[in-house]
C-alpha cells in the first residue's frame, strides 16, 4: 500500500505538482506507513526538492562513518514534523575539513563511530577518551563559530568485545569505555546542544537488528536500514527540539483511554483502573501523563460525554492518579473531537500545531487527522499495556532543557483560569487590568536568562515581530555588541508568577545612523497578550535607549504565516512607518518603523515597574 502511495506521489512530481506531492508525503510519513527502504527513497525526493527552498533550514550531517543513507531519512523524518531541511552529508570521516568550508547558520549533526576509540594498539585507553573528547570540543567550537546549532549523536558498539559480556562493562572493557566517553561528551557539550543517546536508541531495536557488520565493511555505514531509520527519527526529534521545542499540549480522551470502560454506563466506580492488568495499564498511562505535566506539558481533555459524568471519576475513584486541576482545559460534550480541540486551542491561546491527540478510537483518530492535519495523532495499539510505549515512541515532547518556567506552566494556566473568572466579573477592560495588580521585572539579559530566552526564540510564533531563531551563541554576540540592548521581562500579578514572558534584543545601526537603535527581535508569550505588557516593555526600551544617547528607535516587522497579530504593533506604540524606498534593506512584505525619541511619549500601561528594579 505504501509503495503504491509512493508511486502515485512520483507521478505527481513528474506532472509538476510538487506542492501537492509534498503535502501528501507528509501525511504518509506522519502515519509511519513506510518501511526503511521507502523512507530512504522519500527522503531523497525531499533532499532534491528542498535543496533550493529559501525557507529550508540548512543542516549538515557529518560523521566518522558513512551517512549517505542516514541523511535522506533525517530529511524525511523532519518533514513529517513540519520542518523543511536543506540537508546534505559530508565526506566519510572528514569532519574538520567539512566544517572549515563554512555554512549558513543552521544545524550540524555529528555522527561518531568507534574505529579509533576501540582500536587495539599501544595507546592507553584513557588517552583514547581524551583524544576523542578533544576532537569533538574542536568540532563544536567551529560549529558554534559558524552560528550552527548542534545535534550530537553518542557512541555505541556493535558487540561486547573480546572480554565477553560479563567483563565488558567492568574496568578495561569496551562497554565501560564507550559509556565513559558518552558521559564525558554529554557533560562537555555546549549549552543548547541536543544529545542522541545512541546506546539507548540501538537498544530499542536490538543491536543484532540495529547494526549491520556486512554493510559497515562494504560501505563504512554501521547501521542497518532499519537502524538508520530509527536513528533518523531520533535525530529529527533533536532538530525539532532545537528549532521549535517540544509540543505544548497533550489532549486525551477518557473512556477506554485514561481508564477502561465507559463511565456513562458503569458509573465512576465501575471503570477499569488499577487492580486488573488492564486497570494497571491505564493507571501507568496516568502516571506517565502526570510526569509530563510536572515538566511543563499542558494536559487537556476532549471527551464525548456528559460533562458531569466525565468529571465525576476524578473525585470518586480511589485509584485515580490525575485530578481535575491537572488539566489546563476540559472539554466534555457530544461535539466532534475537532470542534473540542479548536475550543481548547482558543481557550489556551495556542496553535493547534502544538497539540498531540491521544485516543483509543481509530475512527476519531482518523477524523482528527483529516479535520486538523496540523495536530499530531498517536496511533495506539488495541492493548492498553502498549499505550505509554506508543506515546513515548513519537518523541513529541523532546526538549533540549527544562526550565523553571516549564515546571511552573500548569500552575500558571490554573491561575489563568482564575483570571478569566475575574475578567467576566469586571465592568470594563480597564477595571479588569487594574484589578490584576501586574508588576514587571525588566532586566538586562544575563547568563541565567539564556536557556529560557533561547527556548522562547525557538518556539514563539504569534507575538514575534521578526521570528529570527537565534541560538545561544548568536544571542551572546548580539548582547556583546557595543551599544546593544537586551531585555527580559518577568511578570507577576495577584494570582501568581508568569515567569519570563518577553524578550527584546536591539542593536545599533552604526553603519547607517549612529544615533539609531534597531529592534532585531521582540517576542512575547501568548498567554499575556492584551494586558499592556508590550506597552510596558516598549516604555522600558525607550528609557534605556535615551540613557544610551540614542535619538531614534527603528522597529522591524517581518511577516510570517503566524505573526499577523503584531503587524500593527509599532504604529499602535506611536512609531511611524518608513516608506519602502527610504529603506532599501527591507525585504518583500516586511516593514520598518521609526520613533523619534526626543518627542516620544511612554505608552500607557497597567503594568507597574518592579520597585526593586
Amino acid at each position: 500500500m505504501a509503495g503504491g502511495s509512493l508511486r502515485s506521489l512520483a507521478a505527481l512530481r513528474k506532472q509538476g505538482n510538487c506542492a501537492e506531492a509534498l503535502a501528501r508525503l507528509r501525511d504518509l510519513l506522519r502515519r509511519d506507513d513506510l518501511d526503511s527502504d521507502e523512507l530512504e527513497r522519500a527522503g531523497r525526493w525531499l533532499v532534491h526538492d528542498l535543496k533550493d527552498d529559501p525557507g529550508a533550514i540548512p543542516v549538515r550531517i557529518l560523521g566518522q562513518c558513512t551517512t549517505s543513507w542516514l541523511t535522506p531519512m533525517i530529511a524525511a523524518r523532519a518533514w513529517a514534523r513540519g520542518h523543511a531541511l536543506a540537508v546534505r552529508d559530508g565526506e566519510y570521516d572528514n569532519i574538520m575539513q567539512e566544517l572549515n568550508t563554512g555554512s549558513a547558520s543552521g544545524v550540524v549533526v555529528f555522527v561518531p563511530w568507534t574505529q579509533r576509540l576501540l582500536a587495539a594498539g599501544v595507546r592507553p585507553r584513557g588517552d583514547r577518551v581524551e583524544d576523542e573528547l578533544a576532537f569533538w570540543r574542536q568540532a563544536w567550537s567551529q560549529a558554534v563559530a559558524h552560528g550552527d546549532r548542534i545535534v550530537q549523536v553518542g557512541f555505541d558498539r556493535d558487540g561486547s568485545g573480546p572480554l565477553g559480556h560479563h567483563l565488558a562493562s567492568g574496568p578495561g572493557g569496551d562497554v565501560a569505555l564507550v559509556r565513559e566517553l558518552n558521559q564525558r561528551v554529554r557533560d562537555a557539550l555546549p549549552r543548547g546542544a541536543y544529545f542522541v543517546d545512541l546506546e539507548q536508541v540501538a537498544g530499542q531495536l536490538g543491536r543484532a537488528s540495529f547494526y549491520d557488520p556486512r554493510q559497515y565493511h562494504w560501505t563504512k555505514q554501521p547501521f542497518s536500514m532499519a537502524g538508520a531509520g530509527l536513528l533518523a527519527h531520533h535525530v529529527a526529534a533533536g532538530i525539532s527540539a532545537i528549532l521549535r521545542g517540544p509540543q505544548k499540549v497533550l489532549v486525551v480522551d477518557l473512556d477506554n483511554t485514561l481508564w477502561g470502560g465507559v463511565v456513562g454506563e458503569t458509573g465512576p466506580l465501575g471503570i477499569t483502573l488499577g487492580e486488573t492488568a488492564d486497570g494497571e495499564a491505564h493507571r501507568a498511562l496516568q502516571l506517565y501523563l502526570q510526569g509530563l505535566a510536572r515538566r511543563g506539558v499542558l494536559l487537556a481533555v476532549a471527551s464525548k460525554n456528559n460533562p458531569d459524568d466525565a468529571r465525576e471519576p476524578f473525585g470518586a475513584h480511589p485509584d485515580m492518579v490525575l485530578a481535575l486541576d491537572d488539566f489546563a482545559a476540559f472539554e466534555a460534550s457530544w461535539d466532534p473531537k475537532s470542534a473540542a480541540l479548536r475550543r481548547i486551542a482558543e481557550a489556551l491561546g495556542l496553535g493547534l500545531d502544538s497539540f498531540v491527540f491521544l485516543a483509543d478510537n481509530p475512527a476519531e483518530r482518523e477524523h482528527v487527522r483529516q479535520a486538523l492535519p496540523e495536530v499530531e495523532v498517536v496511533e495506539l495499539p488495541d492493548e492498553p499495556a502498549g499505550f505509554v510505549r506508543a506515546l513515548e515512541a513519537g518523541l513529541w515532547f523532546e526538549s533540549v532543557a527544562i526550565t523553571e518556567e516549564d515546571r511552573a506552566r500548569n500552575a500558571q494556566y490554573a491561575a489563568e483560569r482564575r483570571r478569566g473568572e475575574l475578567e467576566k466579573q469586571a465592568g470594563t477592560l480597564d477595571e479588569y487590568l487594574a484589578s490584576l495588580e501586574m508588576v514587571a521585572d525588566v532586566r538586562a539579559i544575563d547568563g541565567a536568562d539564556l536557556p529560557r530566552v533561547v527556548q522562547l526564540l525557538a518556539k514563539t510564533n504569534q507575538f514575534n515581530l521578526t521570528t529570527r531563531r537565534h541560538g545561544e551563541a548568536q544571542v551572546r554576540a548580539l548582547l556583546d555588541a557595543p551599544g546593544s540592548v537586551g531585555l527580559s521581562l518577568r511578570l507577576r500579578d495577584r494570582f501568581g508568577d508568569h515567569g519570563l514572558v518577553a524578550v527584546l534584543l536591539a542593536v545599533p545601526l552604526a553603519a547607517v545612523d549612529v544615533r539609531a537603535l534597531l529592534v532585531d527581535t521582540w517576542l512575547m508569550s501568548c498567554r499575556v497578550i492584551g494586558r499592556t505588557v508590550e506597552q510596558a516593555l516598549a516604555g522600558e526600551l525607550i528609557r534605556r535607549a535615551e540613557d544610551l544617547g540614542y535619538r531614534r528607535l527603528i522597529g522591524e516587522y517581518l511577516p510570517t504565516r503566524k505573526n499577523a497579530l503584531v503587524a500593527g504593533l509599532y504604529e499602535a506604540l506611536g512609531f511611524s512607518r518608513l516608506a519602502p524606498d527610504a529603506d532599501p534593506d527591507v525585504g518583500d512584505g516586511a516593514a520598518r518603523f521609526v520613533l523619534e525619541l526626543p518627542v516620544a511619549e511612554l505608552p500607557r500601561t497597567f503594568v507597574a515597574r518592579d520597585p526593586a528594579r
